[in-house]
């Protein structure tokens, strides 16, 4: 008896680029960016954007011989390519955008460039933001300010009470004083 078995084989591709420092683009959700692949491209035969989100981790352009004519599903109607593929524009940014994005260009087989830009959704009031630090530091003086009429107020109290407690003690010798002065008049009548 003879087995038939199918054998399936993957096959990946190890692409080796020279290393670049990422850029850093902050956009809130609805705005749009552009993504900037720095290279003279009319030398290049080859074009490859990927992106790598929380989400997902794929190729988003590929101008190849085996081209990926369509754009990943999540992000058909917000993107735009240049001809050649110079920069994307990504439209309608939601936080699922924020991630790594870059552009591969090879030149006869090689990666000859690549450049990288990371998505960061920017908070107007995050903990990052100048409001949050106009804000922290205006709580912070309130705060001081706060601590300084306490202790004012505490000093103040105090003091009345050492007036206070001064005046009766001031009082008391008084009234012992001519207790003492009527006693001695009347012993010597």
């Amino acid at each position: 008896m003879v087995q038939k078995t199918d054998k399936i084989a993957t096959v990946f591709d190890l692409l080796v680029c020279p290393k670049s420092d990422p850029l850093t683009e902050f956009f809130s959700e609805g705005e749009e960016v552009v993504l900037w692949c720095n290279s003279n491209l009319t030398e290049s035969d080859r074009v490859v954007w990927y992106r790598q989100t929380a989400q997902v981790d794929d190729v988003i352009l590929d101008t190849g011989p085996n081209k990926l004519a369509n754009f990943p599903e999540d992000l058909d109607g917000r993107i735009n390519a240049s001809d050649p593929q110079s920069f994307l524009v990504l439209f309608n940014l939601s936080l699922a955008d924020s991630g790594e994005y870059w552009c591969a260009v090879f030149y006869k087989g090689v990666c000859v460039s690549v450049t990288k830009t990371v998505l960061v959704e920017w908070d107007p009031f995050g903990i990052n933001s100048m409001f949050y630090r106009v804000y922290s530091s205006l709580m912070g003086c309130a705060l001081l300010g706060m601590v300084c009429v306490l202790i004012a107020v505490n000093l103040k109290i105090w003091r009345i009470d050492q007036a206070s407690l001064k005046t009766r003690r001031t009082a008391a010798q008084t009234q012992r004083q001519r207790s003492c002065r009527v006693e001695e008049r009347e012993e010597e009548r």
